[in-house]
């Protein structure tokens, strides 16, 4: 059985534009909440409300997520059987990669699961930015209760000049639980890795259904991730494009949230 999970990064275009002052990439209210409630309309209709919303946090950004006018999305997505996860940018792109840091990535990730579950949130899983990672960051999601992990993009490895930004080349491209020692391979940490299988933003519609196909074959109990960003909400055209991806995945899967997921992964033998 084929199960995807629609994950949706929460950044915004000018987060990634560099050449701008500090404020102007800056998110913006208005603009942000309106893409987030595309994103709730869209799973509502086409998914049951089932996806996750990996909340950005970064040093542009660190806190501007919880405002209270946030945390009412959110709660909106519980509610309607989707969840939300932490999604750290310990970047500055294009000059240094804090994922490896890991009292950097600690105090991002705790600050942020701690300043959702205060405000009675549940969060479910993690995504790095630029879906990097490291085995360091295994533990300190445990220590904050997180035992989904969707950042790995099998094969991929990301440079930024002589910067390594991601690795994870000879990951698997099915779930499985992940190693202390290396976040590539098996092992017998609680934390449990769901790779992406299909990249919406990236890939044609075309290129979708083929590769849903190719995972539809593949034999046992199958859970991969849906990509795209809150960034892709603000055009009607890559809206559109979301929902024919959606309504073609749905030919060759099942939708659910992270939840459901642990409990397909619980039940299949390791």
């Amino acid at each position: 059985m084929l199960y995807f999970i629609l994950t949706i990064d929460g950044d915004w275009n000018q987060y990634f534009e560099t050449g701008l002052a500090l404020a102007e990439r800056a998110p913006r209210m208005k603009a942000m909440r309106k893409m987030i409630g595309y994103e709730i309309k869209i799973a509502h209709q086409l998914l049951a409300g089932r996806f996750i919303h990996f909340i950005h946090t970064s040093p542009v950004a660190r806190d501007f997520f919880l405002r209270p006018e946030f945390i009412a999305q959110w709660k909106k997505i519980e509610a309607n059987s989707g969840n939300v996860g932490v999604h750290c940018h310990e970047d500055d792109p294009g000059r240094a990669y804090y994922y490896a840091d890991e009292d950097k990535m600690r105090e991002s990730i705790s600050f942020l699961a701690y300043g959702l579950r205060k405000n009675g949130i549940t969060p479910s899983s993690f995504r790095g930015g630029f879906m990097t990672f490291s085995p360091k960051t295994i533990a300190i999601l445990e220590q904050n209760g997180i035992y989904l992990d969707l950042s790995c993009d099998p094969g991929r490895y990301a440079k930024d000049g002589e910067l390594v930004v991601s690795d994870w080349r000879n990951a698997p491209d099915n779930f499985y639980r992940m190693s202390y020692a290396d976040h590539r391979i098996r092992g017998d940490s609680s934390v449990f890795e769901i790779p992406l299988g299909i990249y919406i933003d990236r890939d044609s519609l075309f290129k979708i259904a083929k590769d849903a196909k190719k995972l539809k074959s593949k034999p046992g109990e199958v859970v991969v991730s849906v990509l795209t960003h809150s960034y892709e909400f603000s055009s009607w055209l890559k809206r559109l494009k979301i929902k024919l991806a959606l309504l073609i995945l749905k030919k060759y899967g099942k939708f659910i949230n992270a939840y459901e997921a642990l409990e397909v992964i619980h039940s299949t033998p390791e």
